[in-house]
């Protein structure tokens, strides 16, 4: 498991779990188990799902779950990669809503932090501004398909090439912005990223893991 991550001044949620569809090889990462400020994690709500398709594709969902009185807009997400995965070229972007809206969030930018939480090797931001219709709103998703280039380090690429830790331990980033009262500045709006940490359990697991194979080593 690789690491990295960024910073940049805003609130910040993480995680809560990274679920693999059994019937596909898509997972979902659950936002919102922690922010980085003020701003209370629970009101920080979304969904990161990937998949892979045909080999070559790499199709990112993202989707806002936040509610009034806490509602959101969301404009950026950061994911890693395997190794092997020299870049990405995002294709398509089609909003619930609006539908293409491929222009808003090209190309694919390498190698940037999210608030907090470090670099990472992906990310796909709408720079254009809050006033920006192309914004995820909440009950709203859009949906990416990027083409791969390069090769995973395993036979073939799927969703968990892509649900990598970077240097802090975050799988992935999003960023939350036009939401209620800024808890830390009153009377302005707040903005909040929300990441992605590995669930207890696969963090027991890996921790399990290097500790036998520890114990393996000193054995031989």
């Amino acid at each position: 498991m690789r690491f990295m991550i960024r910073t940049a001044g805003f609130a910040l949620t993480v995680l809560a779990a990274a679920t693999f569809a059994t019937a596909s090889s898509a997972a979902t990462l659950t936002l919102s188990d922690v922010s980085s400020d003020a701003t209370p994690a629970a009101d920080l709500s979304g969904t990161i799902t990937l998949d892979v398709l045909g080999g070559n594709t790499l199709s990112l969902t993202l989707l806002n779950q936040t509610s009034a009185p806490d509602a959101f807009n969301m404009n950026g997400v950061w994911w890693n990669g395997d190794a092997g995965v020299s870049g990405l070229s995002v294709t398509s972007a089609t909003h619930s809503a609006n539908g293409d809206v491929l222009a808003a969030w090209t190309p694919v930018e390498a190698a940037t932090t999210a608030n907090g939480f470090g670099a990472f090797d992906f990310a796909l931001t709408d720079g254009v501004g809050a006033g920006n219709p192309n914004l995820i709103q909440p009950g709203e998703s859009i949906v990416f398909l990027m083409t791969i280039t390069g090769s995973c380090t395993t036979t073939a690429c799927t969703a968990a090439n892509f649900v990598l830790g970077n240097g802090s331990g975050y799988l992935a980033a999003a960023k939350f912005v036009n939401g209620p009262d800024d808890p830390e500045s009153p009377g302005n709006e707040d903005s909040a990223f929300g990441a992605v940490i590995p669930e207890p359990t696969t963090a027991m697991l890996l921790g399990t893991g290097l500790l036998l194979l520890s114990l393996g080593r000193r054995q031989a």
